[in-house]
C-alpha cells in the first residue's frame, strides 16, 4: 500500500520512476575521413577491441557509427553521367573493410557525412542544379543518398551533420555556390548589377535557411524510406543561432520519415559549462540519442584523466525525463589517434554500456565493480580511495580546460596566439547566450570587456584549486603503491603528473593573454613587466621540456607555446604607452 509519502516524494519527480524499465542502443563511433588531421580513419581493427571491451563488461555494442564523410564522391550519379566526379576509392576501400567486421560481428552500420557543398565540376557541366527553385539540387541529394546505399548494401543507416569545419560561421555556406542560379561572385557584383537585378525577380518563393535544410534532410530521409534505412541527424553546433535554424528545419518533419537525432552531451561541443541539448526538449515527439566524446576530444584526450559517470547520469537522466523516445546512446572513444582502452577514462565507457542497460543503476556500483575488474583492488577502501581520486579530474577540466566556462584549448593542446584569442570571443558569446547565468554574464563581461585584477585572481584561484587537487588525488594514489600492480601504480602516477604540468602550462599562458587584454584598454609599464614574468616562466617551462628536465606529453604541444609567447610579446611592443 502506498503511502502518503510515496505519494509526495513520487511527485518530485513523476518521471523517474520508468527509467528502470526503459534501455537504449548502444553505438560505437569510429572515424572513416581518410582526409582530416585531428578526426582521421580509425584503425579498423580497433572495432573488435572495443566489441571485446563491452562484452566483458557484460553488454555489447549494437550499432557502429562510420562518421565523417563526404556525401557526393562514392558513386556515380545516374542523372549526371558527365559529372566529372571522381570516386573516392580510398574511402570506400575503407568503408567496405569496416563493415564486413561490423557484419561479421552482428553489428547495424550508420554512415555519416558532414560535406554538401555540391562538386564544382558538376556544376560546371550541369549548371541548371544551381538553381534552388526548380528542385534539381534537391533530386540530386536523393540520388546521391539512394547510390551510397547501393555502393554499400550492408549499411543500416544514413546520417547527416552540417556545422561543422568550413561551416563553423557561415552556415549556408554549401548553398553559397548555388544562389538560384547565378554565381555571385566579386565580378558578377561589381560588373553586372543587371543580372543580380534579374536574378532578384526569379528567386521566389522566400525560402530561409531552415527551409534549405529541411529540404536537404526530407530529400536522404526519403532515399533511406524507399530504402528500407533508418536516417540520423548529428545535431551539432557551435553557436545558438545555429540551433536555432535547425528547429525551424525541424518542427514540422513530416511523421512519415524515418529520423533520429543524435546530439552531443551538451549544446556547443562537449563543453560541460553549457547546457542539456537544448533540441530534446523543444522537439520530445521525435526520436533521439545522445553522443558522449569519451576519447576526451577537449578534455586531455586519453593521456590525462577524466572521469564524470556522475554527470553522464544526470545527463541521461534528464534526457529521459525530457522525451519518452530517448532510443541511442553513441560513444566516441578515440580522437586524434588517441584510445581509451587501457586508460582511467575507461570508466566513462564501462559506465555508459551498463547504464544503457540499466538507466537506474547506481554509479557507485560501477565504480567498485569496474576497479576491481580493472585494477584488482578488492578491498573496498583501497577502491573507495582510488575512485576519489580519479573523480577529482573532471573538476580539473571543468576549471582549466574550460576556464570560466569557454574552450580555448586547441581541441586538447595548449593553443596559439590566434587560436586561444578567436575562441574566447567567440564561445564567450555563445557561453552568455545558451547559458547566460549572473555568474557566467559577470565573468565574460570581466575577462573581455573590462580586464582587470579581478579576473586574474579569479583565473588564479581556479588553477590554485585544481593543482591542489591534483596533489590530494596523487596522494591517495601513492598511499596505494603496495596494493596495485607496479605498471599500474606507475601509469596512474604519470597520467596526473603529466596533468600538473599542463596545468603549469595553461596558467602561464593565459595569464599572459588576459594581461595582454588588460594592457589594449589601460597600458602600464607594471602590467607589461607582470606579462612578461608569466611568459618567462612559460619560456623556461618550454626550455625544461625541450631538454628533457621535464617530461614531454603530446598536450604540451611546445611548438604552439613558442609561437604564442612570440606572438605575445609582439602584441605587448603595440601597446606601450
Amino acid at each position: 500500500m502506498r503511502t502518503m509519502n510515496d505519494t509526495i516524494t513520487n511527485n518530485i519527480y513523476p518521471k523517474w520512476n520508468s527509467f528502470g524499465d526503459r534501455s537504449m542502443e548502444k553505438m560505437l563511433l569510429l572515424f572513416a575521413d581518410t582526409r582530416k588531421a585531428h578526426a582521421a580513419a580509425g584503425d579498423t581493427e580497433e572495432l573488435e577491441k572495443y566489441f571485446s571491451f563491452a562484452e566483458a563488461a557484460g553488454s555489447s555494442f549494437d550499432w557502429v557509427q562510420l562518421h565523417s564523410g563526404y556525401f557526393f564522391n562514392h558513386a556515380p550519379f545516374e542523372n549526371y553521367p558527365d559529372s566529372g566526379v571522381e570516386i573516392d576509392e580510398k574511402t570506400n576501400v575503407f568503408l567496405d573493410k569496416a563493415i564486413k567486421i561490423c557484419k561479421r560481428n552482428g553489428k547495424k552500420v550508420s554512415y555519416m557525412m558532414g560535406d554538401y557543398s555540391p562538386l564544382d565540376c558538376l556544376l560546371e557541366r550541369y549548371p541548371q542544379v544551381r538553381n534552388l527553385n526548380n528542385g534539381l539540387f534537391w533530386d540530386l541529394m536523393y540520388d546521391a543518398a539512394c547510390g551510397i546505399l547501393k555502393r554499400f548494401p550492408d549499411l543500416d543507416e544514413l546520417a547527416m551533420y552540417f556545422f561543422e569545419s568550413k561551416n563553423l560561421l557561415h552556415y549556408n555556406n554549401f548553398f553559397g555556390c548555388m544562389n538560384y542560379g547565378l554565381n555571385f561572385n566579386e565580378d558578377t557584383l561589381t560588373g553586372h548589377p543587371e543580372l543580380v537585378m534579374e536574378q532578384e525577380g526569379k528567386s521566389f518563393p522566400y525560402l530561409s535557411f531552415g527551409d534549405h535544410l529541411r529540404m536537404m534532410l526530407q530529400a536522404v530521409a526519403r532515399a533511406c524510406r524507399d530504402c528500407g534505412k533508418s536516417f540520423t541527424l548529428l545535431t551539432h553546433v557551435w553557436f545558438p543561432y545555429q540551433e536555432e535554424v535547425l528547429y525551424e528545419a525541424l518542427r514540422d518533419f513530416p511523421a512519415d520519415l524515418p529520423l533520429l537525432l543524435e546530439h552531443n552531451y551538451t549544446t556547443g561541443d562537449f563543453n560541460p559549462a553549457l547546457p542539456a541539448p537544448g533540441l530534446i526538449k523543444r522537439l520530445p515527439h521525435l526520436k533521439h540519442g545522445i553522443c558522449f566524446c569519451c576519447g576526451m576530444e577537449y578534455h586531455g584526450l586519453s593521456l590525462v584523466p577524466c572521469c564524470f559517470p556522475e554527470a553522464m547520469e544526470a545527463t541521461i537522466h534528464d534526457a529521459m525525463e525530457s522525451t519518452l523516445n530517448l532510443e541511442r546512446i553513441t560513444v566516441r572513444p578515440i580522437w586524434d589517434g588517441q584510445s581509451l582502452l587501457g586508460s582511467p577514462n575507461e570508466i566513462n565507457l564501462y559506465y555508459l554500456l551498463k547504464m544503457a542497460d540499466q538507466p537506474d543503476i547506481d554509479p557507485e556500483e560501477i565504480w567498485k565493480e569496474w576497479i576491481q575488474g580493472k585494477y584488482d583492488l578488492c578491498d573496498e577502501e583501497s577502491a573507495e580511495l582510488l575512485a576519489s581520486a580519479f573523480r577529482k579530474s573532471y573538476k580539473v577540466v571543468q576549471n582549466v580546460f574550460f576556464e570560466f566556462g569557454v574552450r580555448t584549448n586547441d581541441h586538447s593542446h595548449i593553443p596559439d596566439f590566434a587560436h586561444l584569442e578567436s575562441r574566447f570571443f567567440n564561445y564567450g558569446k555563445a557561453l552568455i547566450k545558451w547559458s547566460p547565468t549572473p555568474e557566467n554574464k559577470q565573468n565574460i563581461y570581466d575577462l573581455l570587456i573590462h580586464p582587470g585584477d579581478k579576473i586574474l585572481r579569479l583565473h588564479r584561484e581556479l588553477h590554485e584549486e585544481s593543482l591542489e587537487l591534483i596533489e590530494h588525488a596523487l596522494e591517495q594514489i601513492k598511499s596505494l603503491e603496495g596494493c596495485m600492480r607496479w605498471k599500474d601504480y606507475e601509469d596512474v602516477v604519470r597520467r596526473y603528473e603529466d596533468m600538473r604540468i599542463w596545468v603549469l602550462l595553461h596558467q602561464d599562458e593565459y595569464e599572459s593573454y588576459i594581461r595582454l587584454l588588460i594592457q589594449r584598454r589601460n597600458p602600464t609599464e607594471r602590467n607589461r613587466k607582470l606579462a612578461e614574468c608569466a611568459l618567462s616562466s612559460l619560456e623556461e617551462k618550454t626550455k625544461k621540456i625541450r631538454n628533457g628536465e621535464i617530461r614531454d606529453c603530446y598536450l604540451f604541444s611546445i611548438d604552439h607555446i613558442e609561437s604564442f609567447i612570440e606572438e605575445c610579446r609582439s602584441n605587448f611592443s603595440i601597446n606601450r604607452r
